[in-house]
């Protein structure tokens, strides 16, 4: 069975990726959004970040809302936040899962060499429904609801999320990722460039 990159070697690449500086917008923006993972995230303290963080939706941009965890499935979820007063909102036009198989990229998309990020980031700045969504999300942002754009993954730089974030930031909100104790202001992915530039500009 072949195996997957070293825990090194990812570190490295993490490093990489949270010293990365892009041309993002100047200004200080008011309105904020956070993205997590829930990957080794218990659902007590989960729970406690959604309280800390002044969350009043959570945007779950997983294409299919299923875990093996059964408090992040999608409904069992709903519940569990609307007992803290909290909405859930699935935003399944923003996922990934096999989105490589169905989605042909632009010979363009050249920031990211993964066939599932290329066909995503394609996606996501052209399909109708992506922008739609990401629009939504935005207008959450703009309201001061303080969305919490959840996925699995723990870290950013291993999911979608990170190109979600990229589009939130051209379109003026500040965007901070939540990882363990640490709170990681979005520098932008390498695709940051690509998104930003072909956003409609209405969805700016």
């Amino acid at each position: 069975m072949a195996r997957g990159p070293s825990r090194r070697k990812q570190d490295r690449a993490a490093a990489r990726w949270e010293r990365r500086t892009y041309t993002l917008p100047s200004r200080w923006y008011r309105v904020l959004a956070y993205t997590v993972g829930y990957g080794g995230l218990k659902p007590e303290r989960f729970l406690a970040l959604v309280r800390e963080l002044g969350v009043k939706v959570v945007a779950d941009v997983r294409r299919f809302p299923r875990s093996k965890l059964e408090f992040y499935a999608g409904e069992r979820l709903r519940a569990s936040l609307s007992e803290v007063g909290v909405e859930y909102a699935w935003f399944g036009e923003l996922g990934a899962l096999g989105l490589a198989r169905s989605y042909r990229p632009g010979e363009d998309v050249v920031c990211t060499g993964s066939p599932t990020f290329r066909a995503y980031v394609h996606y996501l700045v052209s399909d109708p429904r992506a922008l739609a969504a990401l629009a939504r999300l935005g207008d959450a942002a703009a309201q001061g609801r303080t969305p919490l754009v959840l996925c699995r993954e723990r870290k950013p730089e291993h999911c979608h999320r990170q190109f979600v974030a990229d589009a939130l930031v051209a379109m003026g909100v500040r965007v901070v990722h939540v990882v363990g104790a640490q709170r990681l202001e979005h520098r932008g992915s390498p695709c940051y460039s690509y998104i930003a530039s072909r956003l409609p500009r209405a969805a700016r």
